[in-house]
This record gives structure tokens, C-alpha cells and sequence, in this order.
């Protein structure tokens, strides 16, 4: 654990390798196991860290592959007025483990939900996933739009 609270030190550039990030995630994977409320908060916080505001969504899903590089992919496939369908192939954050992929589906709502007016909420929908299926790491969810009532 110490290499890896070090790493900013050895690395001057701020990366992380590959191999030091799937370590991280397998971990809290495993200690979150079954926590799938903390892990979606984990992702909201992940959204803000890494896009305070002043991105849009499609930026945001564009960026979010290009910063974790490996062979995942994040897209969106579908939009209309009130609700947006992102694909997740390879999910990173579930592949190692076999656990539902709550930190990205927690981390793709409260972005898309950052970009959008005060009065607007987002309610993610999604076939639930098989984890003992080896494929459960890719899936779409479906990002609905809903209007607040005061």
C-alpha cells in the first residue's frame, strides 16, 4: 500500500500504471462487495473529481475513454428528448471481479444529471446483469430524464 499512496512521487506525469489500477479496483470491489449504494457514490464523487462542471455529457463520455486506456469503450447510443442509452463494453471497473458495475452506472448518471438544469433528475434503468455471466461487463443502460415536481 505504501508504493501505491507514493506513486505521485515516482510518477511525475500523475498517471497510474494499468496493473496499479486494477489492483485498486479489484479492492474496493471486493471490500464494497454487495454495497451497491456506496459504490454508486463513490461514482457521483468519481464525476466530480474528474469533471468539476463546464463539460458537457458527450465530452464527458469521449474524455472518460481516453483517460482510462485499455480495451473498454463508453458510448452513447441512443438519444431522444427525455432519455439517452449509453453502451459499456469491457466495463474496467467490473471485469476483474465479477460484481455489478455500479461505480460507472453511479459515475454516467450523476454526469449526465451535472450537465442538466436544477428541475431535471436522471433515473438510470438498466437490465440487471448476471455476474457469473463473463460478459456482465458490458451492457446498456438507459439514462431517463424526468422533470421535478415542486
Amino acid at each position: 500500500m505504501l508504493f501505491l499512496k507514493d506513486i505521485k512521487n515516482i510518477n511525475p506525469d500523475g498517471t497510474l500504471d494499468f496493473l496499479s489500477f486494477k489492483k485498486i479496483i479489484a479492492a474496493q470491489n471486493i471490500l464494497l462487495f454487495m454495497s451497491e449504494n456506496i459504490l454508486k457514490a463513490i461514482g457521483k464523487k468519481f464525476s466530480f473529481y474528474l469533471f468539476p462542471f463546464g463539460k458537457d455529457f458527450d465530452e464527458i463520455v469521449r474524455e472518460i475513454n481516453d483517460l482510462i486506456k485499455t480495451d473498454w469503450r463508453v458510448e452513447i447510443i441512443d438519444r431522444t428528448e427525455d432519455q439517452i442509452v449509453v453502451r459499456v463494453e469491457k466495463c474496467i471497473f467490473c471485469s476483474e471481479t465479477g460484481v455489478p458495475c455500479d461505480l460507472i452506472k453511479g459515475f454516467l448518471t450523476h454526469s449526465l444529471e451535472k450537465t442538466l438544469p436544477s428541475n431535471v433528475q436522471v433515473i438510470s434503468r438498466g437490465v440487471e446483469t448476471n455476474i457469473n455471466d463473463p460478459h456482465h461487463n458490458s451492457f446498456d443502460m438507459k439514462l431517463i430524464l424526468s422533470q421535478i415536481k415542486h
